[in-house]
């Protein structure tokens, strides 16, 4: 019996590298050993069989552990984020805190071919929020007719999902020029009110060459009931992916829309011009991503114009990922001391597909001589089920 159990511990040893590649290697293997009668057609049946129960539990285990449910046959998807951060300040005058980033519920599906739908909610806060709640129809690749509240499509960085960006925190041109934390309509997470119309063309080789989104939205920004002017906004950019895994963006946003310009004459409350241009790259190769992003914007009679630079790198499998982000942004381009530079270095760690744990650190430079002590660590963890 000790020999038997030598040799298939000797079997096994042989045809488990085999295993980790594709089936019918690891069959060739058998019938290999099989014709040099190392082992016999039972025994090689016997290892098949085993091995395809265990493959079979593997399979189970991985749709038990999906990223979202689906339930009856018009795939209603359920799935969520949460994310748990903590900041510590440099500045005196602030308090170093942990506070809930996000926890939000995402509802989504198709209801057949041509319907799907989403509502995305945000618990974190003092109240909920309603983040995304649209339909959308697809006429072809070509022509795809979205209509509720959206992603305006202005910006890479805002267009990425929260739970996929590289760092914590967006950047400063982003914030304050995409309908973010600070832009002068007040934080609308990017999101708005309205139609769109979206769609994909000229396929080369396995991709299409070109994406478009344009959009008509309210300008008030989401979870609202009603608009507060009579002016409609419109929005729209073109993504061209020459090579796979490259994308060159362009994008345009022109509203006018009630809010407070901070410095200069225009009144407070009233309508004013809010436009933004701006272009984006993004390049994924191996474990190596770049990212870079150009906006400016009018508010009133204010300029404004930002950019910033990204690459991160898988050091270890997909497990250790290194980011470094250059990050200016000028929020009045007639005044020359009001410039802001932020060097951010992070770190990411994937337990796996669905736990990510994160730490930035900000080191933050003002264009004036005097530099203010406000750089600032970050670390958050992040679960989505």
């Amino acid at each position: 019996m000790k020999i038997n159990y030598l040799k298939y511990l000797f079997i096994l040893a042989l045809v488990f590298p085999a295993f980790v590649s594709k089936a019918q290697q690891n069959d060739d293997l058998l019938n290999v050993l099989v014709k040099k009668n190392v082992i016999s057609e039972q025994e090689a049946d016997s290892l098949r069989s085993d091995e395809a129960i265990k493959a079979q539990k593997k399979k189970d285990q991985d749709v038990a552990n999906q990223h979202s449910i689906t339930i009856g046959t018009r795939a209603l998807q359920i799935s969520g984020l949460l994310q748990t951060e903590y900041e510590g300040f440099e500045q005196s005058t602030k308090t170093n805190t942990f506070l809930l980033h996000r926890a939000r519920l995402d509802v989504k599906g198709n209801i057949s071919d041509d319907w799907s739908y989403e509502v995305y909610t945000e618990f974190a806060g003092v109240t909920p929020k309603l983040l995304d709640a649209y339909t959308t129809y697809k006429i072809t690749d070509y022509l795809k007719v979205t209509a509720g509240q959206f992603k305006v499509p202005f910006s890479y960085e805002s267009l990425v999902s929260d739970a996929d960006l590289e760092f914590i925190d967006r950047t400063q041109v982003v914030n304050a020029l995409s309908g973010r934390s600070t832009d002068v309509i007040g934080n609308q997470n990017g999101r708005d009110i309205g139609g769109e119309l979206t769609g994909s063309f000229a396929k080369l080789n396995d991709h299409y060459l070109f994406d478009y989104y344009f959009a008509v939205v309210n300008g008030a920004g989401y979870d609202v009931t009603t608009d507060n002017n009579n002016h409609k906004d419109i929005a729209g950019r073109l993504a061209i992916h020459p090579i796979q895994n490259l994308t060159i963006a362009a994008d345009f946003y022109h509203g006018i829309d009630l809010f407070t310009v901070a410095a200069g004459t225009a009144k407070a409350n009233t309508y004013n011009l809010r436009n933004r241009q701006g272009i984006d790259g993004r390049y994924v190769w191996k474990k190596l991503s770049l990212t870079a992003e150009y906006d400016k914007g009018t508010d009133a009679h204010l300029n404004r114009n930002g950019w910033y630079g990204q690459a991160a790198y898988f050091v270890w499998s997909n497990k250790l990922q290194l980011a470094a982000r250059y990050d200016t942004f000028d929020p009045t381009q007639t005044i020359t001391t009001d410039r802001t530079t932020d060097y951010t270095g992070g770190v990411n760690y994937f337990f796996n597909k669905w736990a990510k744990f994160t730490v930035d650190y900000i080191d933050a430079r003002e264009q004036t001589a005097t530099q203010i002590k406000n750089n600032l660590f970050e670390a958050q963890l992040q679960l989505t089920f």
